[in-house]
């Protein structure tokens, strides 16, 4: 009989593509959904009866710790993606209850964490810890029994990860920054602080590689909220002739409050992706932004957790699966669907 790595060797895809076509997966363009199924047509391909069988007599639950971001974006489209894992996965009684918490509140997550894990339909834990070394503490005694994904935020060297490498994206902001402005010309990085998941990465990243180019760095200066920031951006673009601005938090809600016009001769590149960056990009405001994929970040949790769970795959303790980062400028802006309408 033919399996699904013969499928997607002849298709030159991979076999969790063809899974994921075979399973009706949303994440998976409808071109390549309908090349998958009717390859497995033609090859009488059949799904392992006896394996889901065994398989369906498993009711497994898992409790899906996600954070409420101040740019929406972020968390529904993560959302999005445990939803579309749970779907895929539903035959099997395969369940994920999502937990949202503030970002700015990491003790109601750590008391939310400990009360869920007094239950006894834990089996698994996919979490965006907001204090790693709190809620390890809380998780550990449990490890023997419960089986843990940690989402965009590492949470140990022995715990399965999935998420972005943020310092990464960090150096390809600066990437396009070094190559668009030229030599001594002056950019600004503005700091906003640490939101725990992204932000602190993404300014070490960008000061890495900035300063292998030839701009004239100004910063980065602590603003620590929207209207500082606004306010001191506007004074030193007062003051000096800055061509290039850089905020690794808050800035398409900066971006927003200020006056189109102030940007006609500045050139700006902006880390993550929403809907209002996306409109920026349109605007000619930002020139540039570094998506990562976040909603194929929530499926493979749930995809990876389902394999621990069902399959008995012992995934390599601590290994970091990390999703692919996306350019997005003016002419590919369309290629790009945000998927929090589902």
């Amino acid at each position: 009989m033919v399996t699904q790595k013969e499928i997607a060797k002849l298709l030159g895809i991979s076999r969790t593509t063809v899974a994921r076509a075979i399973n009706g997966s949303p994440l998976i363009k409808d071109e390549t959904k309908e090349k998958v199924m009717k390859l497995i047509k033609e090859m009488k391909y059949e799904k392992n009866i006896v394996g889901s069988s065994l398989a369906i007599r498993k009711n497994k639950k898992v409790y899906a710790f996600i954070i409420k971001s101040k740019n929406e974006f972020y968390t529904k489209e993560i959302i999005y993606g445990l939803k579309q894992a749970r779907e895929e996965y539903k035959s099997y009684n395969y369940t994920i209850e999502i937990i949202t918490t503030n970002i700015n509140d990491s003790q109601s997550q750590i008391e939310t964490l400990k009360k869920v894990l007094e239950k006894d339909d834990v089996d698994g834990l996919i979490i965006t810890p907001l204090e790693k070394e709190k809620v390890y503490e809380i998780i550990e005694p449990h490890l023997d029994k419960i089986k843990v994904v940690s989402l965009g935020i590492k949470l140990s060297d022995n715990i399965y990860h999935v998420g972005p490498d943020h310092v990464k994206q960090g150096k390809i902001a600066a990437g396009i920054m070094n190559v668009i402005l030229r030599e001594n010309e002056k950019l600004l990085i503005i700091n906003n602080g640490d939101d725990k998941i992204s932000s602190k990465e993404y300014l070490e990243g960008f000061l890495e590689k900035a300063k292998e180019g030839k701009t004239d760095i100004v910063g980065p200066l602590y603003a620590g909220g929207i209207e500082n920031s606004i306010s001191m951006i506007k004074k030193i673009c007062d003051e000096q002739e800055i061509k290039g601005i850089y905020i690794n938090r808050y800035a398409q809600d900066i971006y927003q409050k200020m006056p189109k016009e102030f940007f006609k001769d500045k050139k700006i590149v902006a880390s993550g992706i929403s809907e209002t960056v996306k409109e920026m990009i349109k605007d000619k405001i930002i020139i540039a932004a570094i998506m990562e994929e976040v909603s194929n970040e929530g499926y493979t949790s749930g995809k990876r957790m389902f394999e621990l769970l069902y399959k008995g795959i012992d995934v390599e303790k601590g290994k970091w699966e990390i999703s692919k980062s996306h350019i997005i400028f003016y002419e590919n802006l369309e290629d790009y669907v945000i998927n929090i309408g589902g």
